[in-house]
């Protein structure tokens, strides 16, 4: 009975354990020229990235320090890369639109408005 009962309570333990240490929803992103992303300009800089979601639909926030300097929807698709990169592409008035970040499990497509922005 008491090895029973000892199981019963590692497992208690273990479950929460587990729970946490799955999939990490968060990644870090440098960027070297001004991008714009659901219609926010975002300035070159480091902005943390985090999603809520089990995906593929999530919402992905960009932080500079604690403040979520911008929102945007997108889909997270499972595509080992071989190096992280940003995707982009140029809008009707010559801006960069921030397209894909390619991280090394997963790429994050973002569902763009920006007219002239190509996919």
């Amino acid at each position: 009975m008491k090895s029973k009962s000892s199981i019963a309570a590692a497992m208690v333990f273990l479950i929460p354990a587990l729970a946490l240490a799955g999939p990490k929803n968060c990644a870090n992103l440098r960027l070297d020229q001004p991008v714009t992303v659901a219609g926010n300009q975002l300035a070159p800089g480091q902005y943390k990235l985090t999603w809520e979601g089990s995906g593929p639909d999530v919402t992905v926030n960009f932080a500079e320090g604690k403040t979520i300097v911008a929102s945007a929807p997108a889909k997270l698709v499972s595509i080992p890369n071989k190096q992280e990169a940003i995707e982009t592409a140029a809008a009707n008035d010559d801006t960069a639109v921030l397209q894909a970040v390619d991280l090394r499990s997963i790429t994050i497509q973002f569902e763009n408005a920006a007219p002239g922005a190509g996919n």
